[in-house]
C-alpha cells in the first residue's frame, strides 16, 4: 500500500522524546522525506520541558497526511525509557515494532523496507538492526552490532572504524543490539516479554531483550547494508551526566549479575582491544555535520 510518493511498511515506529526538540524535529523530518513510511507511529513526550509539544503538533498532522496513523501522548513525569516504550510497544497493530531514538536520523531511503525483507526470508529472525553511523565528519561506524567478552565487557562492533570497512559490512547474527535504531517482530512480547523495568530509567535494557529473545529461540542480527545516523548519548543526556554515570554502572552490574554464567558461552574470541570504550577524541569526530541520504 502507498501513499504519495512513500510506500507505506507495516510496522510501528515507538519514538521517545525528553527534550532535544531539535533532534525529534531532525529525525521527523527525516523520516517523512525517506522512501518508506511506517503504517503507525507512537511519538511519547517523557515530559518535556522545551518546545517538543509544539514540534509533535506540527509532524502529527504532517504524518497524518501521509496515510501514517500517528499516536502521541504526554507523560505527567519521565517514566523512563523502558515504561514509556513498553506502553507505545503494547499498542502496536503492525507485525513489526520498529524503535527509534529520536537523535537518529534516516540514512537509507528505503531503509523500512529493507529491513522487512529479512523477516519475510527468515521464520526465525526476531530483531534486526542496520548499521548506526555517526553524524559527523568522516561518519565513522557507531556499531554494527553488539558482542560481550568472557568478563562481561560490552563492544560496539566496528565503533570508530571507517564507514566501508569490510569487516563490519556484512550481515551477521549478533548476540545482542542497541536499540537506538532496531526492528523486531511484534509478537516478542508475548514470546520474550517486553523491555525489563529493572533496567530503569535506561541502559542494558535492550542487551537483555536480546538476550532473552535468544533464549526463546529467536534470531538476532545486523544489516550492515541499511544505515542510519545516531548523534549518540542525546536521549541518555537528558538526565544528566553525572545521574547518567551512575546508572549505567548499576545496570552494567545488575546485567553482569544476571548473566554472568553465560559469558563464556557467548564469547567470540575478540581481541581484548575491542571491548575498550574509546573516548570521543579518538573517534576522530569534526565538528562538521554531514548526513548525505543513500540511495537503495
Amino acid at each position: 500500500m502507498s501513499a504519495g510518493k512513500h510506500r507505506i511498511v507495516d510496522a510501528g515506529v515507538v519514538m521517545l522524546a525528553h527534550n532535544g526538540a531539535e533532534f525529534t524535529r531532525r529525525a521527523l523530518d527525516g523520516i517523512l522525506c525517506a522512501q518508506t513510511l511506517p503504517a503507525e507511529f507512537f511519538l511519547v513526550d517523557n515530559c518535556s520541558e522545551d518546545d517538543t509539544p509544539t514540534v509533535i503538533r506540527e509532524f502529527a498532522s504532517r504524518f497524518e497526511a501521509e496515510g501514517v496513523r500517528f499516536t502521541t501522548w504526554r507523560n505527567a513525569e519521565n517514566v523512563g525509557c523502558s515504561r514509556a516504550r513498553n506502553e507505545a510497544w503494547e499498542k502496536i497493530t503492525a507485525p513489526f515494532t520498529v524503535l527509534l531514538d529520536n537523535d537518529t536520523v534516516v540514512c537509507t531511503q528505503d531503509w523500512l523496507a529493507r529491513l522487512a525483507e529479512h523477516f519475510a526470508e527468515d521464520a526465525k529472525l526476531g530483531i534486526l538492526a542496520p548499521k548506526m553511523i555517526y553524524p559527523y565528519l568522516p561518519n565513522p561506524i557507531q556499531c554494527a552490532g553488539v558482542a560481550f567478552s568472557k568478563a562481561g565487557r560490552v563492544a560496539f562492533l566496528g565503533r570508530g572504524e571507517p564507514r566501508d570497512d569490510a569487516r563490519f559490512s556484512q550481515f551477521r547474527l549478533c548476540r545482542a543490539l542497541i536499540s537506538a535504531c532496531w526492528m523486531m517482530r511484534t509478537e516478542l512480547r508475548n514470546s520474550v516479554g517486553l523491555l525489563d523495568e529493572l533496567f530503569h530509567p535506561v541502559q542494558y535494557e535492550d542487551l537483555d531483550l536480546c538476550v532473552r529473545a535468544w533464549d526463546a529461540g529467536w534470531k538476532v542480527a545486523c544489516d550492515p547494508s541499511v544505515e542510519m545516523y545516531h548523534f549518540e548519548g542525546i536521549t541518555t543526556a537528558s538526565f544528566g551526566q553525572e545521574a547518567y554515570s551512575v546508572n549505567i554502572a548499576r545496570n552494567s552490574l545488575k546485567f553482569r549479575q544476571r548473566y554472568h554464567d553465560r559469558f563464556a558461552e557467548w564469547d567470540e574470541n575478540l581481541p581484548e582491544e575491542t571491548f575498550r570504550w574509546k573516548p570521543r577524541a579518538e573517534l576522530h569526530l569534526q565538528p562538521v555535520l554531514s548526513m548525505p541520504q543513500k540511495e537503495s
